[in-house]
């Protein structure tokens, strides 16, 4: 039956170069180019999606591959050298490939969270299947919002669905996603696994320690990347076998950087660089930007792929789609910069925006304090690097490169990614950068006012705001309203994270604005200020006892704590926890008692109390997050977790 069908899809374009033929000679018909023109053939598109990696690949000119199928697959295409994921973690990157908008203004940017969108946020596949395409997805969705699970997304999404399902006349949109260089996989690996390439041999960035275990790390990294091109090669021969290679553009990439420790879930290089390959048969090379065993150098990003896509396939993409196409007649220029964003990872709350333009690399971080290796639990439970580089830090004995993931962050980076990918060389505050830097940062307030970056807004304070029974019933729907002073809020915010004495005043005046998010910020400001000041505690007591955002009382509380009153925090932030029926707000109350350093007063019982708690609200995040904070305290009893 397969072979029959093969056949069948092998000829069908001959056949419609009869149907064209005899309509040319028979009198009364349209011209044989009108038909043409009415039915246009149609590029079938398979995408072969990876996880977790940069483009350690020999066509990029890493020593350490093995990639001979992807290398000659960059042969017979198009090399991408500037293509980035939008954050640099699975679900809130897959949410932009998805729809083709940035996570922030849809409000899918945290993490593990599926926010209700409004049903005029656009899906990719259900534009192609409306247009006729048959569209199969083998298997991951992990969309980060409500579209997960939702059934009239794919014809078929499971691990057997295919493209050869389809109608016989039917083109296709593929997605087969390959999971064997997820993190997870690294230490799956025996101990005892031959790897192709010797430990000892590896060139380690400047900000790994040179550790048995980070060597053996990189090396497992490389062997998983030499499955992941066996795996290529073999849907390769697959598309020959069935007959669609001649017809298919064949897409390869990863979902985002990584794998090991400081890299996946950063905003940096590393993080968020993606190695794509793009396969054009030869009758649609006319598509294609260059010839084969071509290099591109634009700067392309996530939030394009969809709308490219659609463009390809004559399919008009929504105007709610903020990328650009990349591809074919209706190409679009390449944009200066592009956006990238990191929010809470898991059980950590974070904020931090980041551009690139090509050249430089530049990042704002909204919440300092925070470091990024006293992140989630979840890397150091997978992979025994992470533990071997906070093991060797704690040891005293990391230089000042490597003990840079351990501590809290500067507020600005900027790296040359020519010069220094690894982006280990701060150039932010050097004087021949600060016209870039000057430039950069002026395009990032852009961007985020632009997209009305809902990210400003911190997630305890959303389902006070947004939901059925509110005025606004989606995030997006609240962020692109007048209700949201988008300008203000980011004022306050850039304000707040400097943590700058000579602006006490602003924080304190950001208490008593308006809009909760500004109020937020405001105690944010105070913490990171941390004086013992009589005006600081009874403003941030005021919030304490007064603010009818429950998150806004959790980070005034947090403040009050570094602001001399260490009791009363302690106490509003348990008061807080326990009656939290929202999950936002309980796992911020559980950040905050360790980062105001009052879980201290906290008793086993306490924890043991907080384990049995699970609030649900709607579209909340998973449970089981909030429970990493409590079972890490409980493992670590009587010591404290070390988060800063």
């Amino acid at each position: 039956m397969i072979t029959n069908s093969r056949a069948t899809r092998r000829n069908r374009w001959a056949r419609m170069a009869v149907v064209c033929l005899i309509g040319a000679v028979m009198p009364g018909n349209p011209p044989a180019n009108t038909l043409a023109a009415a039915e246009p053939e149609r590029p079938n598109i398979l995408w072969l999606t990876v996880e977790d990696i940069s483009p350690y690949l020999g066509a990029y000119g890493h020593p350490n591959a093995h990639t001979p199928h992807l290398d000659r697959m960059a042969e017979q295409g198009v090399r991408y050298t500037q293509v980035y994921a939008n954050a640099p973690v699975c679900a809130v990157a897959r949410s932009a490939l998805l729809t083709g908008m940035h996570s922030p203004a849809i409000g899918t940017h945290q993490m593990r969270s599926r926010p209700q969108l409004p049903a005029s946020i656009p899906a990719y596949p259900k534009l192609f299947r409306q247009a006729g395409y048959y569209c199969s997805n083998n298997a991951k969705t992990d969309y980060n919002s409500s579209y997960e699970g939702d059934g009239s997304l794919w014809d078929a999404s499971s691990g057997r669905a295919h493209y050869r399902d389809r109608a016989n006349d039917q083109p296709f949109f593929a997605v087969f996603n390959n999971t064997q260089s997820h993190e997870s996989q690294l230490d799956r690996l025996r101990p005892d696994f031959p790897t192709r390439v010797d430990p000892a041999e590896i060139e380690l960035p400047p900000f790994h320690p040179d550790l048995p275990e980070l060597r053996q790390a990189w090396a497992r990294l490389h062997e998983l990347i030499t499955r992941i091109d066996d795996w290529v090669g073999t849907m390769l021969r697959e598309l020959e076998a069935e007959g669609e290679a001649g017809n298919t553009l064949v897409f390869f990439y990863s979902d985002h950087g990584g794998m090991l420790a400081g890299t996946k879930r950063y905003l940096n290089m590393p993080g968020t660089h993606v190695p794509m390959i793009v396969r054009f048969p030869e009758k649609w090379q006319h598509l294609a930007p260059h010839p084969p065993g071509g290099v591109e150098p634009r700067v392309v990003s996530f939030v394009d792929l969809p709308k490219t896509m659609l463009s390809l396939a004559g399919i008009d993409p929504p105007p709610l789609m903020q990328g650009r196409i990349l591809l074919g007649p209706a190409a679009e220029p390449a944009p200066t910069t592009t956006l990238l964003y990191r929010d809470r990872m898991s059980e950590r709350y974070d904020f931090s925006r980041g551009l690139v333009d090509g050249r430089h690399f530049f990042v704002r971080h909204f919440m300092p304090h925070r470091p990024p290796g006293r992140d989630t639990v979840y890397g150091y439970a997978v992979q025994e690097n992470w533990r071997a580089w906070r093991d060797h830090f704690e040891a005293g004995r990391t230089d000042v490169i490597q003990s840079r993931f351990f501590q809290p962050k500067p507020v600005l980076e900027l790296y040359d990614v020519h010069a220094d990918p690894w982006n280990v060389n701060n150039l932010a505050d050097a004087p021949e950068f600060q016209s870039q830097r000057v430039a950069l940062e002026a395009a990032l307030d852009a961007w985020m006012i632009e997209i009305r970056d809902i990210g400003l807004v911190p997630e305890p304070l959303f389902y006070e705001l947004v939901g059925p029974d509110k005025a606004f019933a989606t995030l997006y729907e609240y962020a692109q309203s007048e209700a949201y002073p988008v300008q203000r809020v980011l004022a306050a915010a850039k304000s707040a994270s400097l943590g700058d004495p000579a602006k006490k005043s602003d924080y304190l005046g950001f208490l008593e604005d308006e809009h909760p998010a500004v109020r937020y910020w405001g105690a944010y400001g105070l913490f990171l200020l941390g004086q013992e000041d009589p005006t600081i505690r009874a403003a941030l007591g005021h919030r304490v006892d007064g603010d009818n955002f429950a998150g806004n009382r959790i980070i005034a509380a947090q403040a009050l704590a570094r602001s001399g009153d260490p009791a009363a925090a302690f106490q509003a932030i348990h008061r807080e926890a326990e009656a939290a029926d929202d999950a936002y707000v309980f796992l911020l109350a559980l950040n905050a008692f360790q980062y105001s350093h009052t879980d201290d007063r906290l008793t086993r019982e306490d924890w043991e109390r907080f384990q049995g708690k699970n609030p649900s609200m709607p579209y909340a995040l998973p449970a089981g997050l909030a429970q990493r904070i409590v079972t890490e305290a409980l493992e670590r009893w009587p010591d404290r977790a070390v988060v800063d």
